[in-house]
């Protein structure tokens, strides 16, 4: 009888419940179930042993936050704008003082208005990374991909608080819908300043007061960074081989976020389910199923994972990374509207040419369109590891293969269950069972000497 993959239906479900727990960022009492909850799954499908690997993070909330706006010359003239206070800044109950361009040269005792844009990518631009990329559509020398980040990426305070800032303001004024709940940075270093984010609109009108007008800022906010313990989540199944392929993702995110990254939990468990079906003489590796934690928190879960487990990295013929199943969006009046398409898919994949061929005959198989097999290093420019999860895995050696799509609203409470590309939940597990058997019979020597 032929063993089924779980069904988009069933995925979607698993997600759905994850979305409905609310913000999921380390340590909250959402990812703290999510933990749990990925334990039952697994011993559900007959797992005879779920390990956690628990460390300690830092846990950023913040409360009541306030901006005011007034003017020099006339007290009467007080504005009150929305903001969202910067992770990991500073709590502050009442930083005041003259608004300044983040350009200007005299900061000091200043509050630093930050104007920033995201990142827009041609796709067309990746061909010169790549010949690998899979575009049946003939879309990618039109493409333009709006990335999550701006140029700073999560540097977004350094500039301010090297010039001895108070504080900052910041706006990205590309968004294309209107928000100031922009979760990042996420590397959880602590700011010595306080700084919050406002909306475009917002950003855009304090910044065309100030052409005319000497502008005053009061920022307000609660803000707690507390140390929690948190857990890698993983389970094994042994197969016919005394090599293991790892396949991970993280269980936590910056809102309650529907691809970032309860799609990734929803890939993996639809591998753990699939592979748990499958007698131990047939499946061609030992597995092991990896949810780690704190990727909001600088992605310690995996740096952690790496570290502990040395001795079964060496045993490992690839580590397989699924993160975000995300559907493209168009802007209509400030709003974000779904398409049926996906973001761009980036397979990250090890310079293997038999990991990068069989990984390549996958995406086909699937249709996978919209893909790019992208290097693992050198993007961002001067990177020596990918912008994804398999960061830790690909630094201490092991082989690759790493699925992300970064769409603009990543950070963001847009990224709801709406966003989720679900005709690519089945697809790409197909994908990811294919690579898995055709590599059966290769040793991690035989891999690794390739690179």
């Amino acid at each position: 009888m032929q063993i089924q993959i779980p069904s988009k239906e069933e995925m979607m479900a698993w997600i759905t419940e994850i979305f409905q727990q609310g913000i999921r960022r380390p340590g909250y009492p959402a990812d703290i179930w999510v933990e749990n909850w990925i334990r039952e799954k697994l011993l559900d499908f007959n797992f005879d042993r779920v390990k956690f690997e628990p460390l300690n993070v830092q846990r950023w909330e913040a409360k009541n936050a306030k901006l005011i706006i007034l003017l020099k010359d006339s007290t009467e003239d007080i504005l009150e704008i929305p903001c969202f206070p910067i992770p990991y800044t500073k709590s502050t109950q009442g930083t005041e003082g003259e608004i300044r361009n983040i350009h200007n040269k005299d900061l000091k005792g200043k509050i630093a208005l930050n104007r920033l844009n995201l990142i827009k990518l041609p796709t067309s631009s990746l061909k010169l990374l790549t010949n690998k990329y899979y575009d049946p559509k003939n879309e990618f020398d039109s493409l333009n991909q709006l990335m999550p980040f701006g140029m700073t990426f999560q540097y977004v305070l350094e500039e301010a608080i090297k010039a001895d800032a108070l504080g900052m303001i910041g706006y990205i004024s590309n968004y294309p819908w209107e928000t100031q709940d922009y979760y990042v940075p996420y590397n959880a270093v602590k700011k010595n300043i306080p700084g919050v984010w406002v909306s475009p609109k917002n950003g855009k009108k304090i910044a065309k007061l100030m052409k005319n007008h000497k502008l005053y800022a009061k920022i307000t906010y609660d803000a707690s960074n507390d140390v929690v313990e948190t857990n890698n989540v993983y389970g094994i199944l042994k197969g016919a081989s005394d090599e293991w392929v790892i396949i991970s993702t993280h269980h936590d995110g910056p809102w309650a976020s529907a691809t970032e990254d309860a799609t990734g939990i929803a890939l993996v468990l639809a591998q753990a389910k699939y592979w748990s079906q499958i007698p131990r003489e047939k499946r061609p590796f030992n597995l092991l199923f990896l949810m780690n934690c704190a990727h909001m928190a600088g992605g310690k879960g995996g740096k952690v994972f790496v570290e502990k487990n040395k001795d079964l990295l060496e045993k490992v013929v690839v580590t397989i990374v699924l993160e975000h199943v995300a559907r493209d969006c168009k802007s209509e009046n400030g709003k974000l509207i779904p398409t049926d398409d996906p973001v761009v898919r980036w397979w990250f994949t090890s310079k293997i040419p038999i990991l990068q061929d069989i990984t390549e005959k996958a995406i086909q198989n699937e249709n996978l369109y919209r893909s790019v097999i992208m290097p693992t290093e050198g993007f961002p420019p001067g990177s020596d590891h990918p912008p994804t999860d398999a960061a830790p895995f690909h630094l201490a050696g092991v082989p690759i293969v790493s699925l992300l799509s970064a769409p603009p609203y990543l950070f963001d409470p847009a990224d709801t269950l709406d966003k989720v590309h679900i005709p690519s939940l089945e697809s790409i597990t197909r994908a990811v069972i294919y690579i898995i058997d055709n590599l059966k019979g290769k040793t991690t020597s035989q891999l690794r000497n390739q690179i």
